[in-house]
């Protein structure tokens, strides 16, 4: 991935409000026992699928932590 697809992809993550499950586990990990889960736009991925709040999936920010780590 090169700097500016890490970027990208950093500023959709620190943006998102909400999550398609593929995209909360592939990018943040599941923190609570039950979800809020609605048809709608994932804020990542853009697919219209059963989404959560980013929350669920701790905002990402492992991930978001560790692409500012690469990035700058």
């Amino acid at each position: 991935m090169t700097i500016k697809e890490k970027k990208a992809l950093l500023k959709k993550l620190e943006t998102a409000y909400k999550t398609c499950f593929d995209c909360g586990h592939k990018y943040g990990v599941y923190s609570v026992g039950c979800s809020s889960v609605y048809e709608s736009k994932c804020g990542v991925c853009g697919e219209t699928k059963p989404i959560t709040e980013t929350r669920d999936f701790g905002f990402f920010s492992a991930t978001i932590r560790q692409l500012k780590e690469e990035i700058y």
